[in-house]
């Protein structure tokens, strides 16, 4: 046994990270309950291009769970994988809705999206783009993840209220499910403290949370799970069939997805020890992979583009910081197909608070630049940036914002020709205005 636990030690470097096999299952766990709202949120949208809700069901929970394993196994990172919100939107109400596609279609298109993150991440495009983007860059992006968290969590609340990408209202009265997110908060936050330090803090949170949810009428319905045949039945459909009409669809799927995990793995392990001395992130080829690999998975099985999920920081907050967390968060996410009914236990709302202090905590631990002549630039950028992240719920706006401030002051200011950000300026702006041209 002790042979056993030495090379779990040693494969993960746990040593190195100074954690140990408890916190990092426990770290799982939360990661997991935090997002497991995904396997109620996903199919509920999907379903709206007519594909079978129980085979929605299916494609989330299996997409979402190989994905984090592989993740978990092969990158060793803390990061869970599931189907993105602003992916799915896109996939049901505009390309398949707007547009006319057939869901099959659609699928298509996010299959070629995911080859083609793939192909770049292989020929190591992709880690050169890190590479080339400066460090004040890199902490905005950090912010802006920061933000859009904690906007997640005013949203799932009910205390602010989008559509279509914009705000339309607020609800300030202290409705339960506002009350579930103080309630969530404030216990996660007192926990948190570091003088207290205690470990399962946020998990714990999210449990009082739930219960008040419960006691209150807030609960999650499940959709019920119904044949084999049902559950499969979007498994293997994609017309991968490429036409002109669909090349748009493919550049936006891939763009998102493509510079939307970048900037999430910035964002993630921003002022943690994941990071190397240099500012890189161990094993990131793998991760990104991965990351891919998940996209073309999630096409094969019948769901959106698979994406790495913020809500991975509530198990990094909480001390996180192997593979092991994303392992054990993937295994309950199979436990999920045998036991879909418990998944309605933790309503969406119990997780706002948690996701508010996830946020504070992301932009609590970033820096300002080493430069200080690069202060003011920053302040502003990173205001901005965080700004467009809360006032338009997306991650894709606020980074074209700063790749175009940053790729500007570069070329005009430093008189520094940098391609790769030069490029994934124009790329992330494209991926921004193509929607809006083709609704």
């Amino acid at each position: 046994m002790n042979k056993i636990k030495q090379l779990v030690y040693n494969y993960f470097e746990l040593s190195k990270y100074d954690t140990s096999i408890s916190k990092e299952i426990i770290a799982g766990l939360s990661t997991y309950l935090s997002l497991a709202y995904i396997f109620i949120v996903n199919p509920a949208i999907m379903s709206n291009t007519g594909m079978n809700i129980t085979a929605l069901l299916f494609a989330t929970i299996v997409a979402s769970a190989v994905s984090t394993i592989f993740m978990g196994l092969y990158a060793r990172l803390p990061f869970a994988l599931a189907p993105g919100l602003e992916m799915n939107g896109f996939f049901t109400f505009v390309v398949v809705g707007a547009m006319g596609l057939t869901w099959q279609q659609a699928l298509g298109a996010v299959f070629w999206s995911g080859v083609l993150c793939l192909v770049f991440t292989i020929v190591p495009f992709r880690k050169a783009i890190i590479d080339s983007i400066p460090n004040g860059l890199k902490k905005t992006m950090a912010v802006s993840v920061g933000v859009f968290v904690m906007t997640i969590g005013l949203y799932l609340s009910g205390l602010v209220k989008f559509t279509d990408g914009h705000i339309t209202g607020y609800d300030l009265s202290p409705t339960p499910k506002v009350l579930a997110l103080f309630i969530g908060l404030i216990i996660s936050a007192l926990l948190g403290m570091r003088r207290l330090k205690f470990p399962a803090g946020m998990l714990i949170a999210i449990i009082v949370a739930t219960i008040y949810c419960t006691a209150n009428g807030i609960i999650t319905k499940t959709p019920a799970t119904s044949s084999w045949d049902d559950m499969v039945s979007a498994c293997f459909k994609i017309d991968f069939i490429p036409t002109l009409r669909l090349l748009p669809i493919y550049l936006i799927f891939f763009l998102i997805d493509f510079y939307g995990s970048i900037g999430k793995f910035i964002g993630l392990t921003a002022s943690t020890d994941l990071r190397q001395k240099d500012g890189s992130i161990p094993r990131m080829a793998q991760a990104m992979g991965v990351d891919a690999g998940g996209t073309i998975l999630g096409a094969f099985v019948g769901t959106s583009s698979i994406i790495t999920y913020v809500e991975s920081a509530v198990g990094i907050e909480m001390g996180g910081r192997t593979g092991i967390v994303a392992l054990v968060c993937g295994i309950l996410m199979f436990a999920s197909l045998l036991f879909t009914p418990l998944i309605g236990l933790v309503p969406v709302e119990a997780t706002a608070g948690i996701l508010i202090y996830v946020g504070y905590l992301i932009m609590r631990d970033t820096d300002s630049p080493d430069d200080k002549n690069l202060d003011k630039f920053f302040i502003t950028v990173v205001t901005i940036m965080g700004l467009i992240s809360f006032l338009t719920f997306s991650l894709d706006k606020a980074m074209m914002f700063g790749f175009l401030a940053y790729t500007i002051r570069q070329v005009f200011f430093e008189k520094v020709v940098n391609w790769y950000l030069i490029v994934s300026a124009i790329l992330i702006s494209v991926s921004v205005i193509l929607p809006i041209l083709i609704k």
